[in-house]
């Protein structure tokens, strides 16, 4: 069996057609169907149903596809790293932050003579947690809500994961980019009539109350103007177009007088941002400095 006889199933699956599937691969129909012919030779049994209207899979055909897939997504990747076999390639996950994007910033001025290639995947918790368990990152920096972390805790577990919190936090109202802060921290009532970009499936939105250190509720359900996942949109929108997002607490300390917004509190408890591994799988020598990076850089 060869790569090349899955890539065309794989393919001809995702699209339902022979011909559509030789488009895709930049070969032609009778190519694919007899290396699918082929395939399906040495398995001994039909992959797809072939129709007037097209191919459709078989029972055998889906659970196969299943497996296929997945083999087909790791060879892909397989190649794309082999293309940087003559440098160290590290892989980090992490929640979309700002904060975290600028310490890599400064990591990467650190090491930009290294012979090293760096893969920086953004994502949500629960992504960011499958990636660490199939070793597609060797680290992931992550956001815990107390209600979330029942869910997350018996993931680790099943997972053999494991999560090192390294600062609880409360949330903020971020006016501008918190590396662009050049005007007063401002008081609750200037919060009245902001419009707010916030980012898809937005936990700080499910996270229960949000008040000021004066106990004044905010509510930012009704003032969403924006809802995107592009950490470049948020940036831009909060630079230029004088929107307002809820997120985590700065971990950058500031001038008396400063800031880039007002901190929030919730009655749920503060958060957590730590990091995931794999106990099965040690990171590689720039993914623990990067790791111990980010450890001073809270520190600070």
């Amino acid at each position: 069996m060869e790569i090349k006889q899955l890539k065309y199933f794989v393919v001809s699956a995702d699209v339902g057609s022979f011909s559509e599937a030789a488009k895709v691969l930049f070969t032609t129909q009778s190519s694919v169907s007899k290396v699918v012919s082929s395939l399906e030779s040495e398995l001994e049994y039909p992959l797809f149903k072939r129709e007037s209207r097209g191919i459709s899979l078989t029972e055998k055909g889906k659970a196969f596809y299943q497996k296929a897939s997945h083999i087909v997504l790791d060879f892909d990747r397989l190649e794309s790293e082999n293309s940087n076999l003559q440098k160290n390639v590290v892989r980090i996950g992490m929640n979309h932050s700002s904060w975290l994007s600028n310490c890599f910033s400064k990591f990467y001025d650190n090491h930009r003579g290294d012979d090293a290639c760096f893969y920086i995947h953004a994502d949500s918790t629960m992504n960011l947690i499958e990636r660490i368990r199939q070793d597609d990152d060797e680290i992931g920096f992550i956001y815990v809500f107390p209600d979330s972390r029942p869910q997350i805790e018996y993931m680790i577990k099943k997972y053999n994961l494991r999560f090192v919190s390294l600062k609880a936090m409360n949330g903020m109202v971020y006016l501008q980019p918190e590396d662009m802060v050049n005007t007063n921290i401002p008081q609750a009532q200037s919060l009245k009539g902001l419009k707010f970009i916030q980012s898809e499936n937005d936990e700080y939105l499910r996270y229960g109350k949000w008040t000021t250190s004066d106990g004044e509720l905010i509510d930012i359900s009704q003032d969403i103007s924006v809802v995107t996942n592009s950490d470049y949109v948020m940036h831009y929108m909060l630079e230029k177009n004088h929107l307002a997002n809820l997120s985590a607490a700065s971990f950058n300390s500031y001038e008396s007088g400063y800031g880039p917004g007002l901190e929030l509190f919730n009655e749920g408890g503060q958060i957590e941002f730590g990091y995931l591994i794999n106990r099965e799988y040690t990171p590689g020598t720039l993914a623990l400095e990067f790791l111990d990076y980010v450890r001073h850089a809270i520190e600070e």
